[in-house]
């Protein structure tokens, strides 16, 4: 018996079963675990939908910020219950942004539901990816609920969140129902595939122990078993030589394939990691693949969009067939992104055309940069044409000999003076925008406290204010600054920006100064306010650009060279601080220059 057990038609009937009980069981398995994950999406879908619904009218209830947000949500919950839908045991929770319960239909909510992951990530202005599934005790019964949050967002904060919340024992007793099926189903194939894995195993192992016998007799001494062997077994080692040939076939393809899948992974790896994006096209003009860098440049829409689509002004077919070695370049705008292609096609070994490959490549900063270039040298070439031209016209005026009085001559003198200082003042912040870029500026750093400094500048530079008859003062109790930085430098960005705010206000206009401390990230600020005209929005980020005007020809009347943010945002930066504008049109500026306090100003906030 225990020789039959152990025989070849045994073991391969044993493996051939735990074979086909594995193979169920991973089936089984995977089904359950589908049909749950599908149950539950549905239910998290459904959930989702219901929340959108609530949120869209929410917002068109909500018309007012002296409503009462408890009162609009029960009245918008109640009309959406009215007109019906799949909301039957759905519990629904009103909470702030900090996650405390508002409003309620259902009665309150746990502290544990408050630290739940779903009303944290909606804290945190994330909604629900998925529904969270867990177990509360209701009326002494434990039973499994999903829960779904949502962040309604207002100013960039969390306004309110909505919870919903609903039974999914109905699922888990579904799951058991499937369950139990797909076991009775598991067996019964069990028992059918034993059955047939006998005839089988019998099959297989017949001729091995017609072959077993027949070596035995030969052992024996029976030579005449020689002739009833069949072919394949005339030497005594050709199984042990095919095990043998096998193995080393087995091991030489392991290699084979480990070598072909490392050169797969790593060819996988350069294409999603590629700085480049890259689309991979088939015959029929669909992507065959491309990598994370395309997704990113032109959008994750393309992958199911068809060449021409994406691509509308590039022939396919031409691109396709044309002569190989042939790489066409375009320049294309996608969105604010300026995007170089190339494409090249492909072929297989017989030379026949099997797709298209596009590189794309982001060149939206280059792109910049050559406009910028562009209109800087426009801008110089403009704003030394300009007062060379008027020096010109005076000079022949004069030359001509018609100006002879005193009285006349002298005004001329003066605008071609006034103008020659306007060059001079445009060279000299060229030079210094020059030597920035070169990086030639030397700095003279010492720890210094800026309020003292923003004091000295408001009574230094008080008197352009007078003369528009305009208020220059600096806010009392300031708290000191202290930062290492240059002294002149420093002024030199100061005196840029009180001017300016001294030139684009209007008279009788107050101008404010004040210094505030950021312990929290050890930063000191100073603020220059004015109640000008204000810069627009769309502009604030463009007014520390060289040669950038909002409104050109007052500026040049005014005498601005449009050079003196910029180098006071670079000074800024070769300090490690930055300059932020605030503004509104109608209202005037606020200039905040931040500086990275010293070791001296935390000394002195621990005393």
């Amino acid at each position: 018996m225990k020789k039959t057990v152990g025989s070849i038609k045994w073991k391969l009937v044993l493996i051939y079963a735990v074979l086909v009980v594995c193979v169920i069981l991973v089936i089984g398995i995977y089904i359950i675990g589908n049909i749950r994950q599908n149950l539950y999406r549905s239910r998290y879908q459904e959930m989702k939908y219901t929340a959108g619904r609530i949120t869209d009218t929410m917002d068109l209830a909500y018309s007012s910020n002296e409503q009462n947000l408890a009162e609009v949500f029960s009245t918008v919950v109640t009309s959406l219950l009215t007109e019906g839908g799949n909301e039957e045991g759905l519990l629904m929770y009103l909470l702030d942004g900090e996650g405390e319960l508002i409003y309620s239909r259902s009665g309150s909510i746990s502290s544990v539901d408050k630290s739940s992951r779903t009303v944290l990530g909606a804290v945190a202005g994330k909604e629900s990816e998925e529904l969270y599934v867990h177990q509360i005790i209701e009326n002494d019964v434990e039973r499994s609920v999903g829960d779904y949050a949502v962040p309604v967002m207002r100013d960039g904060k969390v306004w309110y969140i909505l919870l919903l919340r609903q039974s999914v024992t109905d699922i888990e007793e579904n799951m058991v129902n499937n369950t139990m099926i797909i076991m009775m189903a598991s067996l019964l194939a069990i028992g059918v595939s034993a059955f047939f894995a006998y005839f089988l195993a019998a099959g297989i192992a017949r001729p091995i122990q017609r072959l077993t016998s027949k070596t035995k007799e030969m052992a024996k001494g029976d030579l005449e078993a020689v002739d009833e062997m069949p072919t394949i077994s005339r030497s005594s080692d050709e199984i042990e030589e095919l095990e043998s040939n096998f193995g080393h076939m087995a091991r030489e393809l392991s290699r084979i394939l480990s070598e072909t899948s490392s050169e797969k992974n790593k060819l996988a790896t350069i294409f999603d990691h590629m700085a480049d994006g890259l689309v991979v096209y088939g015959m029929d003009g669909f992507i065959v693949q491309c990598n994370p860098a395309a997704l990113e440049l032109m959008g994750e829409e393309i992958e199911d969009e068809h060449f021409s689509q994406t691509f509308p002004e590039e022939h396919f077919a031409a691109l396709l067939y044309s002569q190989e070695g042939t790489i066409a370049q375009r320049t294309l705008m996608r969105d604010d992104h300026t995007v170089r292609a190339e494409f090249a096609a492909y072929s297989n070994e017989a030379g026949a055309s099997e797709g298209l490959i596009v590189v794309l490549q982001d060149v939206t900063e280059q792109h910049r940069a050559e406009e910028m270039q562009r209109e800087f040298v426009a801008n110089v070439s403009h704003e030394l044409r300009t007062p060379i031209t008027t020096v010109k016209s005076y000079v022949e005026t004069i030359l001509d000999g018609n100006i002879r009085e005193e009285e006349t001559l002298v005004p001329f003198l003066n605008v071609i003076n006034k103008e020659s200082d306007r060059m001079t003042a445009l060279i000299t912040e060229l030079l210094e925008l020059s030597r920035i870029d070169n990086r030639q500026v030397q700095l003279r750093m010492e720890v210094m406290n800026l309020t003292e400094l923003l004091s000295d500048c408001v009574r230094r530079y008080r008197i352009h204010a007078d003369k528009k008859q305009q208020t220059m003062e600096m806010k009392p109790d300031c708290p000191q600054v202290w930062a290492l930085c240059d002294r002149s430098r420093i002024e030199q960005v100061l005196r840029n920006i009180i001017i300016n705010a001294v030139i684009y206000s209007p008279e009788q206009a107050a101008i404010t100064m004040w210094t505030t401390v950021d312990l929290k990230h050890n930063e000191g600020i100073l603020h220059v306010k004015d109640t000008g005209m204000g810069i627009p929005h769309k502009e604030q980020k463009r007014v520390f650009e060289r040669f950038y005007r909002i409104d050109k020809a007052r500026s040049r009347s005014s005498g601005g060279t449009g050079l003196g943010l910029a180098i006071a945002k670079e000074m800024m930066e070769m300090h490690g601080g930055r300059i932020e504008l605030d503004s509104t049109v109608g209202q005037g500026s606020i200039f905040h220059l931040v500086f990275p306090l010293t070791e001296r100003e935390e000394m002195d906030e621990e005393e």
